[in-house]
């Protein structure tokens, strides 16, 4: 995967706001700052074109709502993994999602509290750290609706959070599938480095792992659930719940409309800044 370094020219206060643009707004894993320009990266996929556009519409409008010494054109420079790898991990901090989920880099110090359930990622190269909104969606999701004992099934695991999410809430099985061998490997680690290899099954696969789950999660994009809804509704038995995410919000409505047609009773939309997760059950 090619990551793409966004720039955007901005001086003094102005770069806090510029910032949290370009970790809510575009989904940047963090970013850094220069005395004139905030940085942060993106994966090159088929989000990143509209995920931009929306990030220039929010910088045009800035000015209306008093920031100044931005600049509304974005600069973007391709990088290699390599080069990506090291520079993000700088502002890749713990986090705190929903009630008790915390989200803990390896290299980072977390004292915790009473209840919380510590996720420790290493992400390397798959997607996932927590930071972005779809993440975050499904994160808040799982802590509200896995129960203990409960089978679930990730689909396009990434760094494999969302796995070790759902095992650390107390699901039973978790099998998480991804077509990335190097996902498959990262999602791996961080499975015994979160020590849930007994409950966690990762492997390499391009559809949903065989078998029925009580909760489904796709956190993918908007093309590949649709074109995987039939499967994604074999998997579930009936009353089983589907968690789609990685959705732009102007496709969301197109994602509603096709897992009806595929047989899904949809129940309800969360979203956040420009991303959507649906919910939905197969009758």
């Amino acid at each position: 995967m090619r990551w793409a370094e966004i720039a955007v020219e901005a001086r003094g206060d102005s770069q806090e706001t510029v910032g949290a643009l370009l970790t809510e707004v575009a989904g940047c894993q963090g970013y850094s700052t220069t005395p004139a320009a905030v940085s942060g990266y993106l994966p090159v996929d088929e989000r990143l074109e509209a995920t931009l556009n929306g990030l220039r519409d929010a910088l045009r409008g800035l000015p209306a709502a008093g920031v100044r010494d931005v600049s509304p054109e974005i600069t973007i420079r391709f990088v290699e993994e390599a080069d990506w790898a090291n520079a993000w991990k700088q502002f890749f901090k713990p986090q705190r999602i929903g009630e008790r989920l915390v989200v803990k880099p390896t290299w980072e110090p977390w004292e915790a509290e009473p209840g919380d359930v510590v996720i420790h990622i290493d992400p390397g190269m798959a997607f996932g750290t927590g930071l972005h909104a779809t993440t975050r969606l499904c994160l808040r999701a799982l802590e509200t609706r896995v129960t203990p004992g409960a089978h679930v099934a990730d689909v396009g695991t990434g760094s494999g959070i969302l796995a070790v999410a759902a095992a650390l809430l107390g699901a039973a099985r978790v099998s998480a599938v991804d077509v990335d061998p190097l996902a498959v490997r990262i999602a791996r680690e961080n499975v015994d480095l979160n020590a849930v290899h007994g409950v966690v099954d990762v492997a390499e696969a391009d559809a949903p792992p065989r078998g029925t789950f009580d909760i489904v999660v796709a956190n993918i994009l908007a093309d590949v659930i649709l074109g995987m809804a039939p499967a994604l509704l074999s998997a579930l038995p009936p009353g089983g719940l589907l968690i789609a995410s990685g959705i732009i919000d102007s496709r969301a409505e197109d994602v509603r409309r096709g897992l009806q047609a595929s047989g899904f009773a949809v129940e309800a939309t969360a979203s956040e800044g420009e991303w959507a997760a649906i919910f939905a059950r197969r009758p």
